[in-house]
């Protein structure tokens, strides 16, 4: 809001006195008041665009100080601030759409060109959208634009391996009603060459030899339908449908691939998710009334009789009342009902009900200070939930002309509920599990400046977060068992700035973010050696940089990530090297006329073509390029 104050500050003068009326964006990646203290991050719009081609991987990977396992694109996983996939939820509206059995996300199974905006908060997130939300939260975003018309948008883009994505999006309204349509189709094939260390040849002295990529294609399609209407600029209704279809070969390691090039396993994905809701933000009661469905199902080599598949029922309302100029409440309810459907699951298991209770506080002192308070607390068939608050501060320390600076603070705790597959599996699952429970804390600073042609941020957080009761899977003798193993604490520090400025007459737009991450057991159940030690795929150190150049009709951009070396067991061996990625990218937009719109961007990855691995064993591609065409009529 600082930023925009300057900026129309800049176009027309007013007075201190003078209000400014800013239109309130229906979003379900907006970032919430009531979480004072806490960090969050929205992906800006030039590296937004840059990712539509891709995967939500390769957009967090290159923008934000955040850690992924990942293959050549059939799986990828994320780690905020050192916690485990499963402590990541990824929100879309009202729904977390982390497997219910496997409690994860594949991120590379998220496609950036069905969204509009991406919210990433760090830290524990699990009083505001409970379980699942230790480490961290994503928000998929969509929002309104109200169209008056009719535009519409197609994607075209190819690229190296067999890459290709054609997408689609229709707008169509009457300043109140709005469909949008969004639609895209992305394959890879995968067959890239890289060396494969796992060849032997004694009699020669050969250790490596060049190998090409097998049986690791990728097929996924989607659509998100919105249906929106607008009663008035306070009332608001939605209707959104997102239907995902992904299919991809598992790729195999790469001594599998040298051994036995024609093995192929196939694994696909089927979701369906609906979230709708009756949203008024008349004051000083505003209240919402949302509901959802969830569809999931899971097929291995076409093996349709292993049935994995689950459904959700959701319901949720709040109230929101602003009882004063400067402290207003929250609060609300919202309940599932989730039916699995597993092969390997007790017949006993019919359904399981689970229902959150949450209220929030909002307070703001002398103008200078704002102070929030979360409570959460949830009920689970047959489980006990942790109760959950969390409380914020931040403070305006100083405030001129030129810049701004705050402090912030937060403490909270969170919880994991173990996933079915932990609780439920036959043999090895354990209904007597206990939630994974964390605590963190963290403080954090925001400078802000701005003078002339330039401005930015520069932000830095330390954080500490401490998980009970962590699960694992243990090697039982006849077969593997889930329970509570271990004690995990993470530590760290995370730097971000973001810098627009001209120069020589080139408008920029420059970031570079760096984290430093001790992930370590403290205690475990496990005979293990590596306690007190950096856990398995978290780098201790990473980072990465950003700046795009726009002049005219052009624009150029580079950006680089740097990762730290990795264990990848809990003996000392199999530690992947660090590395270093760059990538290029250079876009031309063509303005045929006020109707039409034609934008070319032509990008190549890993231009240094670095070897590396991001899981062990695992062959990553080379320098590789992509070429895509958008056209936007109106």
């Amino acid at each position: 809001m600082w930023a925009l104050a300057q900026n129309v500050a800049a176009q027309q003068p007013f007075t201190v006195f003078d209000t400014v009326q800013v239109e309130e964006v229906v979003s379900y990646g907006k970032l919430q008041k009531y979480q004072s203290g806490a960090k969050i991050e929205r992906i800006n719009a030039r590296q937004f665009s840059l990712a539509q081609d891709g995967n939500l991987e390769q957009l967090l990977s290159r923008s934000l100080p955040i850690a992924f396992k990942t293959n050549a694109g059939g799986l990828a996983t994320i780690r905020i601030r050192g916690s485990a996939p499963d402590h990541t939820s990824f929100n879309f509206g009202g729904i977390n759409i982390n497997s219910l059995t496997l409690g994860h996300s594949n991120v590379n199974n998220v496609p950036i060109f069905l969204f509009d905006n991406i919210g990433v908060q760090f830290g524990s997130a699990s009083s505001v959208n409970g379980s699942g939300s230790i480490g961290g939260a994503i928000h998929l975003g969509l929002q309104n634009n109200w169209t008056d018309g009719f535009k519409a948008e197609a994607r075209i883009a190819n690229g190296s391996f067999g890459e290709q994505l054609y997408g689609t999006k229709l707008f169509w309204g009457n300043g109140r009603f709005e469909a949008v349509t969004r639609a895209y189709y992305y394959a890879k094939t995968n067959d890239f060459k890289f060396m494969n260390p796992n060849y032997r040849d004694f009699e020669n002295d050969i250790f490596e030899i060049e190998d090409t990529q097998h049986n690791a294609d990728i097929e996924n399609m989607g659509l998100l339908q919105e249906l929106n209407y607008k009663f008035n600029k306070d009332e608001f209704f939605v209707f959104n449908v997102w239907l995902e279809k992904d299919w991809h070969l598992v790729q195999q390691n790469m001594q599998t691939n040298l051994s036995n090039p024609d093995l192929r396993e196939e694994y696909k994905d089927d979701h369906v998710r609906i979230w709708t809701g009756y949203k008024n933000r008349k004051n000083p009661f505003k209240f919402e009334i949302n509901g959802g469905y969830v569809y999931d199902n899971a097929v291995s080599d076409e093996n349709t009789s292993d049935t994995i598949s689950t459904q959700r029922i959701i319901g949720e309302a709040f109230i929101e009342h602003d009882f004063s100029p400067n402290a207003s409440y929250k609060a609300g309810a919202k309940a599932t009902r989730i039916y699995p459907s597993v092969y390997a699951y007790s017949e006993s298991l019919k359904h399981e009900d689970r229902v959150d209770l949450y209220a929030s506080y909002y307070q703001r002192f002398f103008s200078r200070l704002t102070a929030t308070l979360n409570l959460r607390y949830g009920y689970v068939t047959d489980f006990d939930v942790p109760f959950t608050p969390s409380f914020g501060l931040n403070y305006l320390a100083l405030s001129k002309e030129k810049y701004v600076l705050r402090f912030t603070g937060n403490v909270a705790r969170s919880y994991r509920v173990p996933t079915f597959n932990d609780r439920f599996w036959v043999p090895g699952g354990n209904p007597d599990l206990n939630p994974e429970k964390g605590m963190s804390y963290e403080f954090g600073s925001k400078w802000s400046y701005c003078v002339g042609d330039v401005s930015g941020n520069v932000k830095l957080n330390a954080f500490l977060m401490n998980v009970d009761d962590w699960i694992l899977w243990k090697n039982g003798g006849s077969y593997w068992y889930a329970a509570n193993v271990e004690n995990v604490q993470s530590k760290g520090l995370e730097f971000m700035t973001d810098w627009n400025y001209t120069i020589w007459g080139l408008k920029a737009n420059s970031g570079l973010n760096y984290t430093y991450t001790s992930a370590e057991r403290k205690k475990s159940q496990n005979n293990t050696n590596a306690l007190n030690r950096q856990l398995e795929y978290v780098p201790l150190h990473a980072g990465n940089f950003f700046t795009t150049v726009a002049y005219n009709k052009f624009d150029f951009t580079i950006d680089g990530s740097y990762t730290d070396e990795q264990f990848t067991d809990e003996e000392q061996k199999n530690i992947l090297d660090a590395y270093f990625l760059m990538n290029v990218a250079v876009g031309y937009n063509w303005k045929i006329d006020s109707q039409n719109q034609i934008r070319i961007n032509g990008m190549i990855n890993n231009v240094l073509d670095t070897n590396y691995q991001s899981s062990w064993g695992y062959a990553m591609p080379g320098i590789a390029y992509r070429l895509s065409i958008t056209y936007k009529f109106k």
